[in-house]
C-alpha cells in the first residue's frame, strides 16, 4: 500500500478513504481560504472607492479553528462585500451621491448640481465637466471621475476650499 506525500502536507492513498476524506477536506479549507482572500480584497476596493475607513477585521483568521470556522469568516466577508457593492450601487444615483457627500449642503449643492448639469455625470460646455462643471484646472487639483460619487468628492473638496460659500460656480442656491 504506497503513500504519496502532497505538498500541503495531506496523504493519498488509494485504498484507504479515511485518507481520502482528510485530502477533500484539505483542499475545501483551501477553497473558504481563497474566497476570505477575494471577499476581502472586495469590501476593501468598495470602501476605497466610496472614502470610507477600512473595515476592521472582526474575524480573526485562526486557520487551526478548522473548515466551519472557516466557511463562517468567508460567508461574513461575502456578505460584507455584498453591503459595500450596494451602497456602491445606490451612490451611482447622482442624487444620493451628492447628498451623501455634500451632508448638511445636500439641498444647496442639488440646487447647484441642477442648475449646472442637470444631475448629469456627463455633461459638459467646453472645458466644464460633469455634476459640477468643474474646469479643468479645477479637476486637476480636486479630481474628477466617471462616477457620481468621485465627481461629488471633487466638488465637496473645491466647495469647503472656497470657504463653503459658492462662489466659484455661477449657479448659486440662493
Amino acid at each position: 500500500m504506497g503513500l504519496v506525500l502532497l505538498a500541503s502536507g495531506a496523504t493519498y492513498s488509494t485504498k484507504q478513504t479515511g485518507e481520502k476524506k482528510h485530502i477533500k477536506q484539505v483542499n475545501h479549507c483551501n477553497s473558504a481560504r481563497k474566497a476570505i482572500v477575494f471577499y476581502r480584497k472586495a469590501t476593501w476596493s468598495t470602501q476605497e472607492q466610496l472614502r470610507t475607513a477600512r473595515s476592521v477585521t472582526r474575524y480573526p483568521e485562526r486557520w487551526a479553528k478548522g473548515c466551519a470556522y472557516l466557511d463562517w469568516i468567508a460567508t461574513e466577508w461575502k456578505h460584507n462585500a455584498t453591503e459595500q457593492r450596494k451602497i456602491l450601487e445606490r451612490l451611482s444615483i447622482p442624487t444620493v451621491a451628492i447628498c451623501h457627500v455634500f451632508g448638511t449642503y445636500c439641498t444647496q449643492a442639488l440646487v447647484v448640481s441642477d442648475c449646472e448639469s442637470g444631475h448629469s455625470i456627463h455633461a459638459h460646455n467646453g472645458q466644464y465637466l460633469g455634476l459640477f462643471q468643474m474646469g479643468s484646472s479645477e479637476r486637476r487639483i480636486y479630481g474628477h471621475g466617471p462616477t457620481a460619487i468621485t465627481q461629488s468628492y471633487a466638488a465637496y473638496a473645491y466647495f469647503v476650499d472656497s470657504g463653503k460659500d459658492w462662489s466659484p460656480w455661477s449657479c448659486k442656491p440662493y
